[in-house]
């Protein structure tokens, strides 16, 4: 259906396939421009071109508005349409470039003269027959009775359920997913309490530029996005169901062309522009359909080719980037794929169900010799809606990559106030290899409760420092004390939880006028092992780890 749009809309373009032997075809370009001297736009007006919730974003990040968010100049678009039959495809601010279309071959020397014009580069195209589906799906049907149905393995693996009973299931969250498309996303039974609750986005098709909707093309972003926002009871729960989520098609399912980074850019920089907070790129890329774009390992080194600097300069900007590490690992190429080499992005490669490598996941270093992957998640076996909502099971880092993301998503809720890059951070210390990375599992299998644990602790570190919690271990009666002048308290409570993420007793804490000293007896209840005291107060919380025994073990 696609070429059959490409005909209706583009004729031109298949002329240029039967004449492509003799170097004639029409083509795409990428026009880099000198500077951004004269541009309307200013960094000391930045709601002109970014959203109130992208500077808030950074606001809360610190970090500043600089010339690299400013548009491309308007003016120097339009002397390049100008020039004759010239068709707009992207705008990149990041990179001050644009990429255009035309079939004149003779204007790309009247661009090439353009005083403002650094630099042209052509990007080849190509329409052929190749299969839509990239993912190996099996089509066994999956039944579970439980709450979470069979997705829930792939969520506790990661301790992905315990922030879920904390109630950090994404809300408020915003996520843009970058795919090959949705097809039915806009009907499917799977993504209707996102669209009753108006949190599916439609945001832009970076493919064909002419249209608008993304909810057809391809099952492949349906299957990614089915993991983190699906809702089916009894079947599948995605890691961050209560998300807000933007869907952006950069993909081209039918050809593997150089372009498709470039949408990705394209992509990126709107939700940049839009606020959103983390993104999802269950993409990655080494070969093409033309041997002339293939990139090589030696490229894979965090600063070559256009998608992984892209990705880099979209984390400086203070969103959290998941990537797919890739499914090389089986082949002749072996390594991880663009953009997984990028810094400051989670490249997440992919386990089995019990928690081994698999074997189709790519392997590292980074071509410079950083750890990489970063951290691993489940791709085989994993569990996803198809297109029908059918529960079904598949393989992929394109999988592992979107499971990870709205766990990171939850743990982002829990932590509002912390940055992307401290959130990236408490998850990969908190992987179960961080002190002995590998080539294949790279830091290891996150452990979201920990990495919870981690930024809680030091959230309220100083606030906890004078704060005691004894006898521990305990047997069903526990004091706390806080030597804190009591006006600066208020209404202190304490919520007791078991590692599981299940509430097992909450109250408040008695004050005086010189401390806090509450006494919290479970009365004939009797907990056994590893427990998890929060305590709050004056909008302060710290957590505290309590053992509790058998009373005669004491």
């Amino acid at each position: 259906m696609k070429s059959l749009s490409a005909v209706l809309l583009l004729p031109a373009v298949w002329l240029s396939v039967l004449a492509s032997a003799q170097g004639v075809a029409p083509d795409k370009y990428w026009i880099r421009f000198t500077d951004k001297a004269t541009t309307p736009f200013s960094i000391d007006a930045p709601e002109a071109f970014l959203s109130e919730r992208a500077l808030e974003r950074r606001n809360r990040q610190q970090i500043a508005i600089t010339q690299e968010d400013l548009p491309v100049d308007p003016a120097y678009v339009q002397a390049v349409l100008d020039l004759g039959d010239i068709n707009l495809i992207h705008q990149s601010k990041w990179f001050n470039a644009v990429t255009v279309f035309f079939t004149d071959s003779t204007l790309l020397e009247s661009i090439q003269a353009l005083p403002f014009v650094a630099e042209t580069r052509s990007i080849r195209r190509f329409y052929g027959d190749k299969p839509t589906n990239t993912q190996k799906v099996n089509t066994k049907t999956v039944f579970d009775s439980s709450l979470y149905g069979p997705s829930f393995r792939q969520i506790e693996m990661l301790n992905g359920h315990q922030l879920h009973a904390l109630g950090h299931t994404g809300e408020g969250m915003h996520i843009a997913v970058l795919d090959a498309g949705f097809r039915h996303v806009n009907e499917l039974p799977v993504f209707e309490k996102a669209r009753q609750d108006g949190r599916l986005h439609e945001a832009n098709d970076l493919v064909n530029w002419w249209t608008t909707s993304v909810s057809a093309h391809h099952n492949h972003g349906t299957y990614v996005l089915s993991t983190m926002a699906g809702v089916l009871q009894d079947s599948l729960t995605g890691t961050a169901p209560d998300a807000q989520y933007w869907l952006f098609r950069t993909e081209n399912g039918e050809s593997e062309l150089i372009i498709e980074e470039h949408n990705w850019v394209a992509a990126a920089e709107q939700a940049d522009s839009i606020g959103v907070d983390l993104i999802n790129t269950s993409l990655g890329y080494s070969t093409f359909d033309f041997p002339e774009m293939d990139h090589s390992y030696d490229d894979l080194d965090g600063e070559t080719t256009f998608i992984t600097r892209a990705s880099t300069i979209a984390a400086s900007k203070g969103m959290l980037l998941c990537t797919s590490a890739g499914n090389k690992g089986q082949s002749a190429w072996r390594y991880i794929t663009a953009p997984a080499d990028a810094r400051d992005v989670l490249t997440v490669g992919a386990v089995n169900p019990y928690a081994q490598h698999a074997p189709f996941s790519s392997f590292g270093p980074s071509a410079d010799g950083r750890v990489k992957p970063d951290v691993m998640a489940m791709g085989q076996d994993a569990v996803f809606a198809d297109t029908d909502s059918t529960i079904r099971i598949g393989n992929g880092t394109s999988f592992s990559s979107p499971i990870l993301c709205g766990l990171a998503a939850c743990l982002w809720q829990a932590h509002p106030n912390r940055t992307a890059e401290e959130i990236r951070t408490a998850i990969i210390e908190s992987a179960h290899l961080y002190s002995q990375p590998n080539d294949s599992m790279g830091y290891g299998i996150p452990d979201f409760w920990q990495a919870h644990l981690r930024l809680r602790g030091s959230d309220f570190a100083a606030e906890a420092a004078d704060a005691t919690v004894y006898p521990n271990p305990a047997s069903n009666v526990l004091f706390v004390e806080w030597n804190t002048p009591t006006s600066d308290l208020a209404d202190p409570v304490y919520r007791l939880y078991a590692v599981n993420g299940q509430l097992m007793a909450e109250g408040l804490l008695n004050t005086t006028p010189d401390r806090v000293l509450g006494r919290i007896d479970l009365g004939g209840r009797a907990l056994i092992g590893l427990h998890i005291l929060e305590l709050e107060y004056a909008g302060r919380r710290s957590t505290q780890q309590v053992v509790f025994v058998r009373e005669a073990d004491q």
